[in-house]
């Protein structure tokens, strides 16, 4: 055989060596386990993230000019307010509690003439404040706030005078905010905050003012449709390893557990409460304010769980547990419609609010609603009057056992309710709410009682 046969029979040997081996790796199956789709952890979003500043506003803006006071509650106002502020730039940041130890003194500050007031619903740390804004000082104080007052304001110089004050622990820092867009701030919601709503002011107890509209609140009912998140959603975002957890059915609802965590399914109030009963031994030693905050937003951020327009509603020191409350054209909703006790997040949250309880670093319990209210009907709105504001006062002091110095705030919202007509439709029904004895009611007006209430969450 010749040096040119032997060469063509080894690159034919080669050919075939190539072809069986093209082929093996074709026709080769791995003997590995079939996996299912059920068992795939697909992390979906649920709606939107969203930043502090989105969440942290006031409930009610109010403007004092001597005898007379204005006030809004309209997201108008109170969404400008907060864009104005992120713009500011806040020096010399001082606690100056110290001169204003007397109640007069405190009112004078909070409500004196030319006083713009910003109020709160629940407790601002200055660390959350400072995600927002901006602090020029060395150290933002280690304090918390729910009222802002701005006053002394120079439109040549471009600053004003701000007081931060904490009305719970007395506490009142001061300090200059810079403003670049200063007279447009003065224009809009200085000068023209007397053509706001017109504010009665009413002495309650010892020490306490309350600023309530003086005209009968016209506002409209809606009705909504509401879109339902889909549980397993839910089940993949709140759960490490979804392919763990089982699925168990109950009445009026289901339950998934995954043998260390569970969260419970109401099909009656479409709301979950997800609960982690290892973290219920360090529910009673938070840590700061700003913390909770901080951690609360992130962990709604993680799975884009911010449904409708949420607000920061309940929050202050020394608690494990911050609320974020459904609003209405800038008015709280609330609802009495409960989920079963049995061990859950029940007693914590209703149909309006999301809620969080924390132990040190991970969420004890977490419920809320699993709808939306995007599918609004508008041919069922009605216009509903209510009582004034001074009825309403007069109504409240007939209760049982009433104690001025409980009596916390009132407030105009609306009440989150099952339309008697359909079940599958949620009503938004305009009322007079109080908070009372660190609680929420609705008051309602009788002829037989002369007033009767029942708790809000």
């Amino acid at each position: 055989m010749n040096y040119e046969k032997m060469k063509s029979v080894g690159l034919a040997v080669l050919v075939a060596i190539s072809i069986i081996l093209t082929l093996s790796i074709w026709n080769y199956q791995p003997n590995y386990e079939a996996i299912k789709k059920d068992n795939i952890h697909e992390v979906s979003s649920i709606s939107e993230t969203k930043e502090a500043s989105h969440l942290v506003k006031p409930s009610k803006v109010l403007f004092h000019k001597e005898n007379e006071n204005y006030g809004s509650t309209r997201d108008l106002e109170t969404d400008e307010i907060m864009k104005e502020i992120q713009t500011w730039t806040f020096t010399n940041t001082v606690n100056v509690s110290t001169r204003f130890t007397t109640a007069k003194g405190l009112d004078e500050l909070l409500h004196g003439h030319n006083r713009l007031e910003l109020v709160f619903p629940a407790f601002v740390p200055f660390y959350t404040m400072n995600t927002i804004t901006t602090f020029e000082d060395d150290s933002v104080p280690n304090a918390v706030f729910d009222r802002m007052v701005i006053t002394d304001v120079d439109t040549k110089e471009k600053r004003m005078t701000v007081y931060f004050v904490s009305t719970k622990e007395r506490l009142v820092f001061k300090s200059v905010a810079v403003s670049p867009n200063l007279s447009s701030f003065k224009k809009q919601f200085i000068k023209e905050a007397e053509k706001w709503e017109p504010y009665a002011l009413y002495s309650i107890g010892r020490n306490k003012k309350l600023f309530l509209p003086e005209k009968q609140p016209v506002l409209s009912s809606y009705k909504y449709l509401p879109d339902e998140i889909d549980i397993k959603d839910f089940r993949d975002l709140l759960f490490s390893d979804p392919s763990l957890v089982k699925k168990g059915l109950k009445t009026n609802g289901e339950e998934y557990t995954d043998g260390s965590t569970l969260m419970k399914v109401d099909y009656k109030t479409r709301m979950i409460s997800y609960v982690n009963p290892a973290k219920e031994s360090e529910i009673d030693n938070p840590g700061s304010l700003h913390d909770l905050l901080d951690k609360s937003i992130k962990f709604i951020n993680e799975h884009s769980g911010w449904t409708d327009q949420y607000r920061l509603f309940e929050a202050s020191p020394g608690s494990s547990k911050v609320s974020y409350r459904l609003f209405k054209n800038g008015l709280p909703v609330f609802n009495d419609q409960r989920t079963p006790e049995d061990h859950s997040t029940a007693s914590d949250s209703s149909m309006a609010e999301i809620v969080q309880i924390w132990g040190q670093d991970k969420v004890y319990k977490y419920s809320r609603p699993y709808f939306t209210l995007d599918i609004s009907l508008p041919s069922e709105e009605e216009e509903v009057t209510l009582p004034d504001s001074a009825s309403v006062l007069k109504q409240v002091k007939k209760l049982d056992n009433f104690d001025p110095e409980q009596l916390e705030d009132i407030v105009v919202g609306y009440e989150l309710l099952p339309d008697p007509q359909s079940s599958k439709v949620l009503v938004l029904e305009p009322a007079w709410f109080y908070k009372y004895g660190g609680s929420w009611q609705h008051l309602s007006f009788t002829e037989k009682t002369g007033g009767s209430v029942h708790g809000l969450e």
